[in-house]
């Protein structure tokens, strides 16, 4: 049998794990206390540099669709995170709003991403490392493959 097949092989498995257990990590270690999932956390992150921030803007921002962000800015309305509001020049767009209770999340998860680097998973130089590389793969992706 060829090695192709042996999942400890495969960079797409070790992404695919590597991605499940991060968010496994952040989701129970960090997010449950505050009722937050790790796809909320990174909306919040986005409005806490910019907001309001119109909903095309945080679907490129996050490299997901439509389809898949409304339900989670409904999930998140419903909490009292954000509130979304029309456009007053233009119906069809809307923009997205903080609240009082997703400002009060941001002082306590502004350093949450710091809880992998205390358990010593892998060092500063790694992160970086990772990180650009990373970073290197979806920038070719996004390039050269439709």
């Amino acid at each position: 049998m060829s090695d192709n097949f042996k999942l400890d092989k495969q960079l797409c498995f070790s992404l695919y794990n590597a991605q499940r257990k991060m968010n496994r990590f952040y989701t129970n270690q960090v997010f449950k206390q505050y009722n937050l999932t790790y796809p909320q956390y990174l909306v919040l992150s986005i409005l806490w540099q910019m907001s309001p921030v119109n909903v095309k803007t945080l679907v490129e921002a996050l490299a997901l669709d439509t389809g898949t962000i409304s339900p989670l800015l409904k999930r998140m309305e419903a909490n009292d995170l954000i509130v979304r509001k029309r456009s007053e020049l233009d119906q069809r767009e809307v923009f997205v709003h903080l609240t009082d209770k997703s400002r009060e999340l941001q002082e306590p998860l502004q350093n949450c991403t710091d809880v992998l680097l205390e358990k010593d998973i892998l060092s500063d130089q790694e992160i970086d490392e990772l990180k650009e590389l990373l970073d290197k793969m979806v920038h070719n992706m996004n390039n050269k493959i439709t």
